[in-house]
């Protein structure tokens, strides 16, 4: 993932596209998730989504974002992000962000939260992407 991000940075250098940018910087959120910049970055590209009023990638944003405190499994921070994601979605577009964060989580979806239907199935879903902040931890664990 690193070279592609590097590509991508390379190839934007020059041009005015700063959602494709943020985009970028995304990605690299997701790849360092659990690292210590991260919660920094984040706070640094919500400022600038305002500042821009590209309002459309906020909710990538707080995805990434979730993504990070899951793996550090930080409740506290994790909860807010969550309630940002649901004002965010609140317009429908990209309301399974919602359930996603909590699947990275662990957590059970809220009582009066409407489920999409997930073509493999709730359980399995939550499993794919539980699956991931396993696997994030893990080589978290073992790089140190």
């Amino acid at each position: 993932m690193t070279v592609e991000i590097d590509l991508a940075h390379q190839l934007l250098t020059g041009l005015n596209l700063r959602a494709t940018t943020i985009n970028v910087r995304r990605a690299e959120l997701i790849r360092d998730a659990g690292s210590d910049s991260t919660d920094d970055r984040i706070a640094v590209l919500r400022t600038e989504l305002d500042v821009a009023g590209i309002t459309s990638l906020a909710p990538a944003i707080e995805l990434a974002g979730a993504f990070h405190q899951a793996v550090l499994d930080d409740h506290t921070a994790l909860n807010a992000t969550l309630t940002r994601l649901r004002e965010e979605t609140s317009d429908e577009d990209h309301a399974y962000f919602v359930d996603i964060a909590h699947f990275m989580a662990g957590l059970p979806l809220p009582a009066e939260h409407t489920a999409p239907r997930w073509l493999d199935g709730g359980q399995a879903t939550r499993g794919r992407w539980r699956d991931l902040v396993t696997a994030r931890r893990d080589f978290l664990r073992t790089r140190r």
